[in-house]
This record gives structure tokens, C-alpha cells and sequence, in this order.
């Protein structure tokens, strides 16, 4: 078992201690990627579910580059899926951060499936997608109730509460399922990733959004969302 730590820039996003790595408002205990970044505000941010029923993916690696915090976890399970989780700070906001899954298998075939989730203090629940004919913008906010189910087109959320409001993005060029579940106060969105079966040697690579912001003035969310729906999908091998 090793961790590394590398810099490539005069200022380090994360710190590593043990299994465990802080940032400005929140920590990510490393053996458990589905608890994701815990922050002072009761939230869990970017978690990653592996789908593992019991005993959670084995931690193999971990270290810091730059601005990311990379944890490499290798399959527990039959489906002999290995992944690599990287927290990456957004647009170097402190606030926003890029949770990008890369996954791949030992098999000749096998479900890939896996999901992003944050669980957030609860609030007032919207979605957006990418604007018909203009994909550097999103369409208006439209309300979700807690009784409905998310809109396939979905790629956005924001959850509006009473001091702040907190943006989930998913890439639209990825497949992926949006579900919204929101129960005792909370509200907890899983941005399912990787849909299609994994062959050997195949590399699947996404990524998903979480920020929070001001709730006074939601703009910030917009233009956010916009930029990280129109940027160019991750690069896969």
C-alpha cells in the first residue's frame, strides 16, 4: 500500500493525512469514496458508489498531483471493476469541485455501472438541461417536487436552501441516469455513469460537478452549468 504526494504548483488544494485528505471546507476519508467530500455545511459531496454490497472496494493508491486528490480502488466483487476517483478543484473555485471516475476490468465483459451521489441538507429541488440549438446555455430552472420522477434530459440540478444553493452537473456527451430521492430533510441526488457494458482493455472516463453558492443570485449556477455542459467530453482509451 503506498501514497504519494506530488506537486506541480506553488499552492496544494489537498492535504493527505493517513487515509484521510481535508480541503478548504471539507474531508474525504479515502477507504470510504461513497461518504465523498464531508463539509462543514452537513453535506456529502461526490461520493462514490461502486456498487459493492459488503465489505467496500480495497483501497490500493492514493496521493496528491497539483489541485487533485487521485484514489486508485480494486474490485471486491465478481464484477472485477478497478477505479480510479480523482477530486479535482473546478475553475480553481474553492467552492466547486469535479469528482472524474475512470473505470475499467480484468473480464472480457462486465457491467460498468456506477454511481456519483452527494447527499445534501434539504431544500427546494430544479433541473436544467442544455438549451435546444445552443449548448453554451441552459434552459430555465424548472421545479421538481419531491412525488416526481427526474426528467431523462435532465443533466443539472440545484437545490435551493434557505443560505445557500448547491449545483449538481453531470456531462451530457456521458450515458447516465439522474435520480433524485429527497426524505427526512435530506435530499440525495445519484448521477448514475456508464450504462453500457466494459470489455477488457477498454477505459471509461466521466466526470460530475457539485458547487454551492449564493442563493440570492443564482447566476453563478447558470453560467457553471453551462460551461461544464458545453466543454469537451473526457478523452478515453
Amino acid at each position: 500500500m503506498s501514497a504519494r504526494h506530488r506537486a506541480t504548483g506553488p499552492t496544494t488544494t489537498w492535504t493527505l493525512d493517513g487515509r484521510s485528505a481535508r480541503t478548504v471546507g471539507g474531508e474525504v476519508a479515502l477507504d470510504e469514496p461513497t461518504s465523498g467530500i464531508r463539509t462543514s455545511t452537513d453535506d456529502m459531496l461526490l461520493g462514490l458508489d461502486l456498487r459493492i454490497a459488503s465489505g467496500g472496494p480495497r483501497l490500493v493508491d492514493h496521493w496528491v498531483r497539483g489541485e487533485d486528490l487521485v484514489a486508485v480502488y480494486e474490485p471486491t466483487d465478481p464484477r472485477r471493476l478497478r477505479a480510479t476517483a480523482m477530486w479535482r478543484r473546478h475553475d480553481r473555485r474553492e467552492t466547486a469541485v469535479e469528482l472524474v471516475v475512470s473505470s475499467q476490468t480484468s473480464l472480457t465483459e462486465s457491467d460498468s455501472s456506477v454511481a456519483v451521489v452527494c447527499d445534501l441538507a434539504g431544500g427546494t429541488i430544479h433541473w436544467a438541461t442544455q438549451r435546444p440549438g445552443d449548448p453554451t446555455a441552459i434552459t430555465d430552472w424548472q421545479p421538481l417536487t419531491a412525488a416526481s420522477s427526474c426528467p431523462v434530459e435532465a443533466t443539472c440540478l440545484l437545490v435551493k436552501r434557505p443560505a445557500d444553493a448547491v449545483l449538481v452537473a453531470v456531462h451530457p456527451a456521458d450515458a447516465r441516469h439522474v435520480a433524485v430521492r429527497a426524505t427526512h430533510g435530506r435530499v440525495v441526488v445519484s448521477c448514475w455513469l456508464f450504462s453500457t457494458a466494459i470489455e477488457k482493455g477498454v477505459l471509461l472516463r466521466s466526470r460530475v460537478l457539485a458547487a454551492t453558492g449564493l442563493l440570492t443570485d443564482t447566476a453563478w449556477a447558470d453560467s457553471m452549468a453551462a460551461d461544464f455542459l458545453a466543454s469537451p467530453p473526457l478523452l478515453t482509451a
